[in-house]
């Protein structure tokens, strides 16, 4: 490679990217500009919400038939409370400026939903709580009073733990509502603090000669220098920042660097030239890299003058060190982040065919790169497990374990050489990119585009479904009616996985047989079905054993996933519905149907199946889903590849999500089974395959 070449090339870059005034504003004024006015908005935004709150009269009803006896409660709270703010004048507390008032309403529960009232209690008697029904916990929980969050009155249930005969009081509140929430905490942390007290005091009354505070008083002391603190919680997230200044300023050089150029019709005579593309990409990789290093500079150096001048204040115990040997790694370890950051952004620029493509592309992008970026935010990850071989992912969690003065230095150089490898990859995947004639014009048209139609499909197949990804994220976000379980199944079922695809049927003039695989099976097809479902549901648990050795869930988001697929509030039969035989049929037609269509003649038969498996685990959004569901995929996507048909995958898809609500239903557990069993389920689905092979109908027109 000629480095004077590259030279010239990176100096005329950087020229004319310097007369762009557009960029320059975009990139580097702008964001000085809003960076002041957002900070200060949001600081205005959360004072104005503390005076709020402080200053607001949380009205509640007590209904119940202990109604009397939670405002006796709710009296001597507010009487201890008074005593104490009489005894420590100045002292914060958050109760300190509790006001509350009690009201009169018929109907509590419809006051709440009109905000004529910001929540309510109910108190019940022993017998009347324990008629309650019991939400399904496998591992018991504290008590936590009676609060069900922020479930609607008729989906209130009774809490794990409560001794048969106890009186039960419950707090009802609006979670989607600030006031009403904050409300109920504060009126839930009176009543706590009310029944401690009478509870020291009753205690006092009996003989205890001491305060019961001091009956083996706790103190925690945390062994981690505030140095270390503070540099966990900015180590999990600096990787983060650095993708999100690195994507936003690179971007605004690699899209205009190549797409833009084929506009105007100057990348032409760029490649005419005695320049190789490998110079060629060299310096368009050292502009994209120099430009977003010299923002995020800019950017951070912005952010810290704020930090000098208190327009964001850091809590009082942050202590920030970066001695030279820690910023030094850093470094070494950020430059191949950087430079793979870059080889992507110009790929995708290679890709485009026009400025206004690549912008198009460039947000699923995005958002894709902040998933292995926030891998040092997940618990129990550590930097000796197989996240090392995980570009990006790798550096986030090493960064976290640098931050806190953990030198791991056999670790730290097998995460600089992935990172290295993978950089070298994309630098060599964009050379190549720009090698293929159909990439160098924007004006240059094949035959698909002429002809459009089903020629076009296997075009712009993975562009809808990227599109369907970021909505699915988006929606799950951003839309508050999508909060339930029902609702968020109907949305991503019917209007994702199934409206979309019949929209790109409609639009690409598709065979819908042919689209969606609509054919039928021999017969002994279904002997292979009924053996894969109990087989792949238990092979997929051990996959997923197989995936916490390396990368190790917390059971406390297990439990929690479990509750949240299995609401009490919803009867069993609609849970099959809408959690079984929807996603058996409508994700079966969104990947085994349109995607594996469209991608039948881009990739052979083994890394089509697994490509479609990868896409159909990455929709399932939680990380932890993502290996086993994969695996699902690719078995699923197999069948249809052997059978030639989407029947198959749909019982067996429906079959194994209903028989895993069954067994959750009946409190089976398979996750703590002796592995041999995980092995005998892979034999048996092993042996379902061979029956398919041996009654195949492949899909048809598969690229050999």
């Amino acid at each position: 490679m000629n480095w004077q070449t590259v030279r010239v090339i990176f100096s005329n870059e950087l020229r004319m990217m310097l007369r762009d005034r557009r960029a320059i504003i975009l990139a580097v004024v702008l964001p000085l500009l809003i960076w002041p006015v957002m900070f200060y908005a949001l600081k205005r935004t959360s004072e104005n919400r503390e005076k709020n709150l402080a200053a607001t009269v949380y009205k509640y009803v007590v209904t119940g038939s202990q109604a009397d006896q939670v405002r006796k409660l709710i009296a001597r709270g507010a009487a201890a409370l008074a005593r104490q703010e009489e005894r420590e004048k100045g002292a914060k507390d958050n109760l300190a400026d509790f006001k509350f008032q009690e009201v009169q309403i018929p109907d509590p529960a419809a006051g709440l939903k009109a905000e004529g009232i910001h929540f309510y209690l109910e108190g019940l008697s022993g017998p009347e709580a324990d008629a309650l029904p019991r939400k399904f916990d496998p591992k018991p929980r504290e008590a936590d009073a009676g609060a069900s969050k922020s479930k609607a009155p008729d989906q209130a249930v009774t809490p794990p733990l409560r001794l048969p005969g106890v009186p039960l009081m419950r707090i009802f509140f609006q979670g989607d509502r600030d006031a009403s929430q904050g409300g109920s905490s504060r009126m839930r942390e009176l009543l706590l603090r009310a029944r401690r007290m009478e509870r020291d005091g009753f205690l006092l009354q009996h003989g205890l000669s001491i305060k019961p505070e001091q009956v083996m008083p706790v103190r925690e002391t945390s062994v981690a220098s505030a140095a270390q603190i503070t540099g966990s919680y900015l180590g999990r997230f600096l990787t983060l920042y650095l993708m999100l200044f690195l994507l936003t300023g690179g971007s605004m050089v690699a899209l205009d660097s190549i797409a833009g150029e084929k506009e105007r019709g100057s990348l032409e005579t760029l490649l005419t030239t005695a320049a190789r593309r490998g110079e060629i990409v060299a310096a368009k990789q050292l502009i994209i890299v120099a430009v977003a290093l010299v923002i995020t500079i800019i950017q951070i150096g912005n952010i810290l003058a704020y930090v000098t001048f208190k327009v964001i204040k850091l809590p009082p115990d942050w202590v920030i060190e970066a001695p030279p040997a820690t910023i030094a790694t850093l470094l070494l370890l950020f430059i191949p982040l950087a430079a793979f950051t870059a080889s992507i952004l110009l790929m995708l620029s290679a890709y485009a065919k026009s400025y206004k493509e690549a912008q198009l592309y460039f947000f699923p992008v995005y958002l894709l790169s902040f998933v292995p970026a926030l891998a040092a935010v997940l618990p129990g990850i550590s930097l000796r497990s197989a996240i090392i071989l995980v570009p990006v992912a790798n550096v986030s969690v090493a960064v976290r374990e640098i931050m806190v003065g953990k030198f791991d230095w056999p670790m730290l150089a097998c995460v600089f050489i992935v990172m290295s490898l993978a950089a070298a990859w994309a630098v060599r995947a964009s050379a190549s990119m720009l090698s293929k004639e159909s990439l160098i014009t924007a004006g240059e048209v094949d035959a698909a585009d002429i002809a459009g139609g089903p020629a076009l499909f296997p075009k712009h197949v993975l562009r809808w479904y990227a599109l369907m990804g970021v909505a699915l994220f988006a929606a799950a976000l951003n839309v508050p009616q999508l909060s339930t379980l029902r609702a968020q199944l109907l949305f991503n079922e019917l209007v994702l996985f199934l409206l979309i695809p019949l929209l790109m049927i409609r639009k690409y003039r598709l065979n819908v047989r042919n689209a969606l695989a609509l054919r039928p099976v021999k017969p002994l097809v279904w002997l292979a079905v009924l053996l894969a479902i109990p087989a792949g549901n238990l092979t997929a648990v051990g996959v997923f054993r197989l995936a916490n050795l390396v990368f190790p869930v917390p059971q406390r988001m297990l439990e929690q996933f479990g509750r949240d697929l299995m609401p009490e509030s919803i009867p069993f039969w609609q849970l099959i519905l809408f959690a079984a035989i929807l996603p058996g049929i409508c994700e079966e037609v969104a990947f085994r149907g349109t995607l594996l269509y469209g991608l039948r003649r881009k990739l052979r038969p083994l890394p089509l199946a697994v490509s479609v498996g990868l896409i159909f685990g990455f929709f399932h959004i939680a990380l932890f889903r993502i290996i086993p569901t994969a695996f699902m995929g690719v078995m699923l996507t197999a069948m249809a590849l052997l059978t030639g048909s989407i029947f198959p995958g749909v019982l067996v898809h429906a079959g194994n999500n209903a028989l895993g609500l069954w067994m959750g239903k009946m409190e089976i557990s398979v996750g703590n089974l002796a592995w041999w069993w995980y092995l005998a389920a892979a034999a048996v689905l092993a042996l379902a395959f061979c029956i398919l092979y041996r009654a195949r109908t492949p899909y048809p027109d598969l690229r050999p």
